[in-house]
C-alpha cells in the first residue's frame, strides 16, 4: 500500500465516522417560524448595525419559548475576580455546592442529570468596583434558576 493510498483511506473512514456520529437529519427542521425569526434577527441587525441587540433578542427569544427562570440571584465574590477564569470557576464550585445541599447528595458526581435536577443558566458581568482607594472592574455573576421538581417544592416555600 502506498502513501497515497493510505490516506485516502484514513480521510474515508474519518468521513465515515462523521458521517455516522453527525446530528440526524429533520431534529431540528427549518419550519416556518424559525425562517420569521431569521428575518426579524436580520432586520434587527440591518436597522441597529449591531451585534449585540440582535444577541438580546436572541436571548429575550430563548427565555420566553425555551427556559422561564423562577429565581433570579446575585452573587458577589468576596475576592472581587478580574479574569473571567476565575469568576467561571467560582461559579463552578458554587454550583456543585448548591446542588449537592439541594438535591442532599454527598458528592458533586451523585447530581442527577436533568431534568432530575433545576436549571441553571449562570451569566458573568463587570462592573467598576472601589477597592482600597482604587477603581477596578470585577466580575459578579447572575444566576437563573429553573423550576424545582414537585418534590423539592417544599425547600423553597416561604410558609414553613
Amino acid at each position: 500500500m502506498t502513501l497515497t493510498n493510505t490516506t485516502q483511506n484514513t480521510i474515508q473512514k474519518r468521513t465515515e465516522r462523521s458521517e455516522v456520529h453527525s446530528r440526524p437529519k429533520g431534529v431540528n427542521p427549518q419550519d416556518q417560524s424559525r425562517k420569521l425569526q431569521n428575518q426579524k434577527l436580520i432586520r434587527i441587525h440591518q436597522k441597529t448595525g449591531s451585534f449585540g441587540k440582535v444577541q438580546e433578542e436572541l436571548i429575550r427569544q430563548n427565555w420566553e419559548t425555551n427556559f422561564r427562570p423562577h429565581w433570579f440571584i446575585t452573587l458577589l465574590w468576596n475576592d472581587l475576580p478580574t479574569r473571567f477564569d476565575t469568576a467561571e470557576g467560582h461559579a463552578k464550585i458554587f454550583r456543585n455546592v448548591f446542588l449537592t445541599k439541594l438535591l442532599r447528595c454527598n458528592s458533586p458526581t451523585k447530581i442527577p442529570d436533568p431534568p432530575a435536577r433545576p436549571q441553571l443558566v449562570f451569566f458573568h458581568e463587570r462592573k467598576p468596583v472601589i477597592t482600597r482607594g482604587r477603581q477596578i472592574t470585577a466580575f459578579h455573576t447572575h444566576l437563573h434558576l429553573g423550576p424545582l421538581p414537585d418534590h423539592q417544592n417544599h425547600l423553597w416555600s416561604w410558609t414553613t
